[in-house]
């Protein structure tokens, strides 16, 4: 119980400080590349939302929340940092935002009742947490034929291995990005759940993302990687990142 605690307290302790500080603003030029994929993500899961209870876990400060809330019934956004729900709450009420209720929370002991959202959905959340405590929290919590999609990132890649030990300040001690035995995990809790990989060549698109045809540039490596994560099943586990969509049927 004290290491879990332990551990709490250090990712709130660091996103405190990269909300605040903005920590980990030197990698978003490598971000970019998710304009393509994660925007598809959002447009998917706004359709899904219609007239929907949401959960956003793990909202950090610049929510999706707000983007979600336009077609959802109500969206209600958690995070471990108080820092980034102030934040948020304080955006909210600027901007009027009715449907929206943010709350400071650990995502794996959730104070929500059973079967209490339509839909769930996080963004980078979940390989920071303990797995079968978030898998459960999660089950408990969507309703029968409710749905979960998660963006994550993935372990396997040796090059993006290596830059994440170069660059341990842009991460806590504790997160795992995901492995196969984790996604084998997930598998266990909901049997029916998908798993969509994302992101190979089109790192490559990263020097030139302040040209004016970057977007092409990248759209180009995207339908590369779709091609080579569709004939070679084998190159998924070299993968930058993965949606995952889960069914709890």
């Amino acid at each position: 119980m004290a290491t879990d605690q332990n551990r709490l307290q250090r990712e709130k302790e660091y996103h405190n400080k990269a909300f605040s500080e903005g920590t980990r603003k030197k990698a978003d030029k490598y971000y970019t590349i998710h304009k393509i994929s994660f925007g598809q993500l959002i447009h998917q899961l706004k359709e899904l939302c219609s007239g929907k209870d949401v959960l956003e876990y793990g909202c950090g400060p610049g929510s999706q929340s707000f983007t979600l809330s336009e077609t959802a019934q109500t969206v209600t956004a958690i995070d471990i940092s108080d820092f980034a729900i102030e934040q948020a709450r304080k955006k909210a009420k600027t901007e009027g935002y009715d449907n929206l209720k943010f709350i400071e929370m650990n995502a794996e002991a959730l104070q929500f009742n059973n079967n209490s959202f339509d839909i769930v959905y996080g963004n980078a959340i979940i390989h920071h947490l303990d797995l079968h405590k978030a898998f459960e929290e999660i089950k408990r919590v969507l309703k029968p034929g409710g749905k979960a999609f998660f963006y994550e990132p993935l372990g396997h890649n040796f090059i993006i291995n290596l830059y994440r030990k170069l660059t341990p300040d842009m991460r806590t001690i504790d997160e795992k990005p995901l492995k196969h035995q984790d996604l084998k995990l997930l598998k266990k809790y909901f049997p029916n759940s998908l798993i969509k990989y994302l992101h190979f060549t089109s790192l490559l698109a990263v020097p030139f993302r302040n040209y004016k045809n970057y977007y092409g540039i990248l759209k180009m490596f995207h339908k590369v990687d779709n091609y080579l994560f569709k004939m070679f099943p084998f190159m998924r586990r070299y993968a930058w990142y993965c949606v995952i969509e889960i069914n709890n049927d």
